[in-house]
């Protein structure tokens, strides 16, 4: 017979999940770990506790990791990510001018003014990939 996880196993059956590991640990039901280290329940173990599944018993194994979530490498759906990385890309290259150009903080306004004489924020090589904290200090400074 075959093992199946514990929330498949569930759903079979039409349980809780947490029904099901409470069967386990008050050892009603045995369980053991496949080679993913996942909890898996033989099917003639469910069906000596509980009976027949109801409905017709979906009893495929558990399916392995080999199986890859991901698309197949369909080129189509690279190029369109990697358009639209481009153009995030350029947003952010356009945000970062407009940011640039911003006028300074006038003094006469009645926001709190940053202490003009302050220094520089600090950075180390590769802390600010962006360039936003340098670009901070910047506007603070007023230049």
């Amino acid at each position: 017979m075959p093992q199946i996880t514990i929330g498949r196993m569930a759903k079979m059956y039409g349980l809780h999940r947490s029904s099901l590991y409470e069967a386990v640990q008050k050892g009603r039901v045995t369980a053991t770990q496949n080679a993913h280290g996942h909890k898996v329940i033989e099917l003639s173990e469910m069906i000596r506790v509980f009976g027949e599944p109801p409905g017709k018993p979906d009893t495929s194994p558990t399916p392995t990791r080999q199986a890859s979530p991901t698309p197949d490498n369909d080129p189509d759906t690279y190029r369109e990510l990697i358009e639209e990385l481009r153009a995030l890309r350029q947003e952010v290259r356009e945000l970062r001018e407009q940011m640039l150009r911003l006028p300074a903080p006038d003094s006469t306004s009645k926001a709190p003014v940053a202490d003009t004489k302050s220094e520089p924020v600090p950075t180390r090589s590769g802390d600010d990939p962006h360039g936003f904290r340098a670009t901070l200090a910047r506007i603070k400074a007023g230049g």
